[in-house]
């Protein structure tokens, strides 16, 4: 089967086409680490605090490292001193330019550098300041900040590990001749210890031996065949590059094929660590654009008869008929779907829970939880609304019927409309919390919501339970979610406190020069837990689903069949919580 060599050549180009970058809905500059530079010089330069650079990238607490890639966000940025900021020199010296009326004791203070030092670095002071002349500022020199600010960023060269079965930081020490302190300092402290599977940092120590990764596969040695088949749509690119050309951004790609080059890239990620672990795989990579066309065209190929599991396709049409194609190998679906592509087809699983998954999650949540609280749904009369307002309503009352200590039996409904609330402030109970379940899509009505509680969050204390979508409403400020608890089920969650999370992040940077997304973390999470499938138990592995060990990083795996001739969904959900105008995990 032919690879798309086209888009090998171009992944590079497609994964750095934005040097602005979003997280968590906020633009960020990226800035790439040179030799001798530091997080104080960084910060300087970006007219950022060096807090909020540190926040955006909580690895950098550990220490920078050359060709790491940093997240500038721009909302930091103080514009008064954007105006004047220096620029960096290769060696990580900031170079100021003088201003008018400006004088050598107040750039020594501004920089708080020794008057001396300066006019040492630069002899030509001597002869007094003009504007337009430039200035250099040994940041070594720098009195009065925090050593950690001013340690230049490390090139000591390391190495990629994928942790084994039974290895331990003793042994690894050993093996690398390093300490085991350094180990773990390298890899944010590793709270969770060493897991197998998971990939760590291990500096490259002067008396080890190169490592040779042992492989420890599960079932007999076999080499399997597997498929991306992936919506890059290259031949697209032409026409959106030039109607883009004059963006502020630069020329975009178009949207599949940025969406398709940062999963794969993922996947690649994901890839290179089952090797590690001893999966002995041909990878092959299809362009199957995204229109029927183009994709029924492709699959014409023979050799697609010839693959065990396929990743990817993206659309309902295209996995049927792929399932039609190839009727023994597994098909992931990674992406939102409908449980519809999985009717008829006993192979193909759909990682993205439904909407109906994660209501249900959320209801069995709340009665676990709250049952001795005061749970009030609220239930506009809007048709569009009325599935999920019986899905919760059901599970709910289902649920605390088997709860000790509830409040009530059932929940209680408040009748409402598309604008008011009805009489929900009247039914608030100032003893207790207040559960508000509110299970609606609709902006209008959701909006009212939360408008009418604000104002009562003073007064009572509260907990709104709502559904993922509302994050992407307009109308819905952060801060009154944040005050009401905001609560709703995900299917996934990049926690950016986790080690894992980070270490992946710095690691993908420094590959691919480019911030990771979350099609970045799909791609890896779903590609690791398939291929640790077929390495575990071989191409029958969906009848072990329950056995599997992969740890993902930012989504969970709870394979379940819906019928002996339908395939698989996830089931899997985590309630996340609005909370200091941040999610978190909810307690």
């Amino acid at each position: 089967m032919r690879r798309v060599l086209l888009l090998l050549l171009v992944l590079p180009a497609l994964l750095k086409a934005q040097e602005v970058v979003h997280v968590n809905g906020e633009k960020h500059l990226v800035h790439i680490v040179e030799a001798g530079q530091t997080l104080y010089a960084i910060a300087r330069v970006h007219a950022v605090p060096v807090d909020a650079l540190v926040t955006a990238n909580p690895e950098s607490r550990e220490g920078l490292r050359v060709g790491q890639r940093l997240l500038v966000p721009m909302s930091a940025i103080v514009k008064k001193e954007a105006r004047s900021a220096p620029t960096l020199l290769r060696d990580g010296e900031l170079l100021h330019s003088v201003a008018k009326k400006e004088t050598l004791f107040g750039i020594a203070k501004r920089y708080q550098v020794d008057l001396n030092d300066l006019i040492a670095r630069n002899p030509s002071l001597t002869g007094g300041l003009k504007e337009g002349m430039e200035v250099i500022i040994r940041v070594s020199k720098i009195a009065g900040v925090n050593n950690d600010l001013l340690r230049p960023a490390d090139s000591t060269p390391v190495i990629d590990h994928v942790v084994q079965l039974g290895e331990t930081l003793f042994s690894l020490g050993q093996r690398y001749g390093v300490e085991p302190s350094e180990i773990t300092a390298l890899n944010g402290g590793l709270p969770e210890g060493l897991k197998a599977g998971m990939t760590i940092r291990v500096p490259q120590g002067g008396d080890a031996s190169e490592p040779i990764e042992r492989q420890v596969p599960l079932v007999p040695h076999q080499r399997y065949q597997v498929g991306l088949l992936l919506p890059f749509s290259i031949d697209r690119n032409d026409s959106t590059l030039a109607a883009t050309g004059t963006a502020p951004n630069g020329p975009q790609f178009y949207g599949a094929t940025r969406i398709a080059a940062q999963f794969y890239a993922g996947a690649l990620m994901a890839i290179d660590s089952m090797k590690g672990l001893g999966l002995n795989a041909d990878i092959s990579v299809l362009d199957l654009g995204d229109d029927q066309r183009r994709w029924a065209a492709v699959l014409k190929d023979p050799a697609v008869s010839g693959i065990d599991l396929f990743i990817g396709p993206f659309h309902r049409s295209a996995v049927e008929q792929v399932a039609r194609v190839n009727s023994h190998a597994h098909i992931v679906c990674p992406v939102p779907q409908s449980n519809k592509v999985i009717l008829g087809h006993p192979h193909v699983s759909k990682t993205s829970p439904s909407r109906s998954d994660l209501v249900k999650h959320t209801a069995r949540y709340v009665a676990m939880r709250h049952a001795a609280d005061n749970i009030l749904l609220v239930r506009p009369d809007i048709a569009g609304d009325k599935e999920i307002q019986d899905q919760m309503l059901i599970t709910i009352n289902d649920a605390l019927a088997g709860r000790a200590g509830r409040f009530r039996d059932s929940v209680m409904v408040v009748k409402a409309g598309r604008r008011d609330i009805g009489d929900l402030i009247a039914r608030l109970d100032k003893g207790r919390l207040n559960v508000i379940v509110a299970p609606s899509e609709d902006v209008e009505f959701t909006a009212a919501l939360v408008t009418r509680l604000k104002p009562q969050a003073e007064k009572f204390r509260i907990a709104l339970v709502g559904m993922e979508s509302w994050l992407s409403m307009d109308p819905l400020a952060a801060d009154d979610l944040s005050a009401l608890g905001f609560l709703f089920a995900s299917g996934s969650f990049a926690d950016p406190t986790d080690p894992r999370i980070a270490s992946f992040t710095r690691r993908f940077r420094e590959r691919f020069r480019t911030d990771v997304d979350e099609y970045a973390l799909l791609g890896f999470d779903v590609s690791f837990y398939y291929l640790s499938a077929l390495l575990e138990h071989g191409p029958a592995f969906d009848a072990h689903f329950g056995e599997m060990r992969a740890q993902p990083l930012h989504m969970g795996f709870r394979m379940g069949r819906t019928g002996p001739e339908n395939g698989f969904r996830n089931e899997h959900a985590i309630m996340l919580q609005h909370k200091d105008l941040q999610l978190v995990v909810a307690p």
